[in-house]
This record gives C-alpha cells, structure tokens and sequence, in this order.
C-alpha cells in the first residue's frame, strides 16, 4: 500500500487546525504520513498539534521561522517519504472517503495526478459537512486525462480547479518542481503549471469533497490597498512560456486571464480610492494593450478593457452584460448536457 504524504502549512490557524487535522486521521486510506508544517505561528496552533500527535502518531509537526507557504509546502516536499503527495491548506478539510478514493485511481487508471471540485464553504457549513459524512455516499464518477489532453485540462477545461494545490500527485512526477518562494500570490498556480508541463496522466471528478473554507475578508478574493505588480507575475510567465513555445492558444489564455485580473485590480482599487495604485496599474495597462498577444484577444475582451482604465463609467453596465452573457451561455451548455 503506496504511502501519502499530506503536507499542511500552517500560520495561526490556531481556530481551524484541530478540524483539519481531524478530518485527515478520519481518512478511511490509512497508510498516510501528516506533515504540519508550522510556519513561525504566534498563536496556540503548534500546541493543538502537538496535542493531537499524543493520539496518532502519523502526525509530525516541524517549525520553522516565518517565511511564507511557498517556504513551508518546500520544506514539507523535502522531509516526505511518501510516494504521493497530498496539500491542504490549514483551514481547509476533506471528506473521509477522498483520499482512498484518489488512490484508487492511481491503482486503476495508473493516475499520477487525481483532483476533484471544491466546495467553498463558511464555517457553520464546513462543521455541518463533517458532522454529515457517511460511507454510503455516492462514491465519485471519475475521467481521465493525458498528454495534450491533459494539458487542455490545465489550461482551459479546469483551469479554475488547477489553479490551487488541492490534489494527489506522485512524488515522481514533482521530483525537482518545489514553489517559487520570490512569488506571494500564484505560485500555486505556477506549481500546478510546471507538472502540467509533463502532460501527466490526471484524473478529475466534480464531486465536492475538497472542503474549501470561505472566510469573509481574504488576500486571494480582493485586492489589496497597496498595489504590487506581483499580482500578475504567475500568469505573465504561465503566457510567455507559451508564446515561446508557440502553443497560441494557451498563451491567449492566459491573456485573458491577465486582463481580467488586472480589470478586477482597478476596479478594486477605485472602489477604494487608492489613487496611487490606479496611476501604477493604468501605466501597466497601458503598455499591455501594445503586446502582441493582447491585440490578438477577441473584440469584446480589448473593449472592456479599454473602456475599464479609460471610460470606467462606461465599463461597469459593459462588464455586467457581459457577466450576464457568460452565465447564460453556460447555464445552456448544461442544459444541452
């Protein structure tokens, strides 16, 4: 029985740490090695594992001084002994089927990389999940992916999925891919990339047994006051290692994705009155409109963002229309499935 190693960077999670930890003994895949990787927390989280590695032994906890989860997830890479890697954030938990589950694609299709939806949940709703878990539910509907096909996955039919870190990938696949430390936003993005690259062998169901913990103020869903041109890194790189290669299609979208990001910066960043911050991305937009690539994005995308730093008044009813438009769209693409 292959072993996993489940590495759990944590930084004053001291609130969600007992949850997650406890909803990863409860696994029904026993054969696993929990790695908390405490990174310079101030709170009580460290003692609360601590606590908990007095009842499994599985549970190692190692210390580090603050450095950030790029860091800590290296670390955690470094010490694993298992043949499989499993990351999840301290905050989060999984149902206790997930893990067994996922090995069983890696026994049956030969997987080396199996993911699955998440569901974004508040607290109330996480410890209701919890609470609910049966062996009898619906066990997951499963495809798979390899080659092109796996890299289509990345890029475009889960590109919102793999965008995080929340799946089992084999130790061997990731051999001397680690996270890029310099980076503090997208560099899980960028791990995920960097496997994709191989065009691994994935497996992917849409059953939400990733719990994904939703909290009401956070650095990944809003912008933040003090601009950093950081913000777009991960999908510059992502889009120009494409372009280099020439798989067009893929750097365009990565276009698209750099374009909305930066839209949703600024309009952050008005509503806030940040005007320092609106001059330095207006300048960064500026000179993204005269890039090869974005001249080649559809008619409706170079609008909208034109109109976002030059015409916002205008851009606001025009973004919503075409929020509106994209949701119709794929509201009938279900309907048709």
């Amino acid at each position: 029985m292959c072993k996993i190693s489940v590495i759990i960077p944590m930084y004053n999670a001291e609130p969600f740490i007992r949850q997650c930890l406890q909803s990863v003994i409860g696994q029904t895949y026993r054969n696993l090695e929990i790695l908390v990787i405490d990174d310079g927390s101030t709170d009580r989280g460290a003692e609360i594992c601590q606590d908990l590695c007095m009842t499994d032994k599985r549970i190692q906890v190692h210390s580090l001084k603050n450095g950030g989860v790029s860091r800590a997830r290296n670390h955690g890479l470094d010490i694993a002994s298992g043949e499989y890697i499993f990351f999840l954030d301290s905050d989060d938990a999984l149902h206790p089927l997930l893990l067994e589950e996922m090995m069983g694609q890696v026994q049956r299709r030969h997987a080396e990389m199996v993911f699955c939806n998440c569901a974004r949940m508040n607290d109330q709703e996480i410890e209701d999940a919890l609470n609910n878990v049966s062996v009898k539910d619906d066990r997951p509907i499963w495809q798979t992916a390899e080659g092109p096909e796996a890299e289509e996955w990345f890029h475009i039919t889960y590109s919102r999925e793999l965008s995080g870190v929340s799946g089992l990938v084999s130790r061997m696949c990731i051999g001397d891919i680690r996270f890029d430390e310099n980076l503090t936003i997208g560099e899980d993005t960028l791990f995920m990339y960097k496997l994709f690259c191989q065009q691994i062998r994935t497996s992917y169901s849409p059953c939400p047994w990733y719990y994904y913990r939703m909290h009401p103020v956070s650095a990944s869903h809003t912008a933040k006051a003090l601009f950093k041109a950081q913000y777009f890194d991960c999908n510059i790189m992502i889009r120009d290692s494409e372009f280099k290669k020439g798989n067009l299609r893929f750097a365009l979208k990565s276009e698209e994705k750099l374009t909305v990001q930066m839209r949703d910066h600024y309009a952050a960043y008005r509503k806030r009155r940040d005007k320092a911050s609106c001059i330095k991305l207006k300048e960064i937009a500026v000179r993204e409109t005269k890039s090869t690539l974005f001249k080649s994005l559809s008619f409706t995308m170079k609008i909208l963002f034109v109109s976002c730093f030059l015409c916002h008044f205008i851009y606001i009813p025009l973004n919503g229309m075409d929020k509106k438009l994209l949701e119709w769209k794929e509201a009938s693409g279900n309907e048709r499935k």
